[in-house]
């Protein structure tokens, strides 16, 4: 049987880890009703969908989608107490809303996970900075500190990012991001993406060439500096224990992406599909 040539391999791949239409059918419903219960039991002035599926760079499956529970501020309950209190209150929420179901504390957010759509949340709290539109508080625990964000600024630098690209950086991302989820996150995906806006600053031509120029530059930059994008929180890197594994991982697969590029050129596209393989795992044609 003969091989699929690799940029049709590309074009089919891309496609294999996008969301389908029914998938972000299922998710904004449920965003409705969890915006309906929460609602309900908490002075909430908006929920909104923010993150990496709010900025179209979201891949399969869907079980991190950030939403931002944005409360109206009172007494008790607002950025001068302690965090573990705030997402204690979004857990009660949500966990006398799903009782059947267990809602998770994370660093910064509440999980709940929906086993039936295969859809999970990560529900933020947030506090509106006064004077300052679309700007929040949001709690980290890590540090102990609420940190000022600005998902609506994000989402922009997304997006002119990927304009400057071609329009191909966003579909360059969900492969590193799949691969990142094959390989077990050994990387931090939002790192990934705020330093991929500075990589790829044109169009990289053909899939795989800009495949390998990406991971090129991600394994040389993730250990470097890289401020919030919006200049309000801090350093965006994980701990160096992370950033160490995520070089590894990115400096491997940044080899097994050139080596598959020169097979490629050799006209050896069964080795280069056996290459790209070890990278993407078996979605990968």
């Amino acid at each position: 049987m003969k091989k699929i040539s690799i940029p049709h391999a590309f074009q089919t791949f891309v496609s294999a880890i996008e969301l389908t239409s029914k998938q972000r059918t299922e998710a904004n419903d449920q965003h409705v009703r969890l915006r309906e219960q929460l609602q309900k039991r908490l002075e909430i002035h908006d929920l909104l969908l923010s993150g990496s599926y709010k900025r179209k760079t979201a891949v399969r499956p869907l079980d991190d989608i950030d939403v931002f529970a944005v409360l109206k501020p009172r007494r008790g309950l607002d950025p001068t107490v302690r965090i573990d209190t705030v997402l204690g209150e979004i857990k009660r929420a949500l966990d006398e809303a799903y009782p059947n179901k267990a809602a998770r504390m994370q660093n910064r957010s509440v999980n709940m996970a929906f086993s039936k759509t295969k859809v999970a949340y990560d529900v933020v709290p947030a506090f509106p900075v006064e004077g300052r539109e679309g700007v929040y508080m949001i709690p980290d625990r890590q540090s102990g500190r609420w940190i000022k964000t600005n998902p609506k600024e994000h989402a922009r630098r997304s997006t002119e990012a990927n304009q400057r690209a071609g329009q191909k950086l966003i579909p360059l991302l969900k492969m590193v991001k799949h691969a990142n989820i094959h390989h077990r996150k050994p990387a931090r995906s939002f790192h990934l993406e705020v330093l991929s806006w500075k990589l790829i600053r044109t169009d990289p031509g053909p899939y795989l060439e800009g495949f390998v120029t990406l991971m090129k530059g991600l394994a040389e930059r993730v250990g470097a500096p890289c401020g919030d994008p919006a200049n309000l929180g801090p350093d965006i890197r994980p701990e160096p224990p992370q950033i160490q594994a995520a070089q590894r991982w990115l400096t491997r697969m940044a080899t097994l992406a050139a080596e598959a590029k020169a097979l490629e050129d050799a006209e050896q596209s069964v080795a280069a599909h056996a290459k790209l393989r070890q990278i993407f795992g078996p979605q990968w044609a």
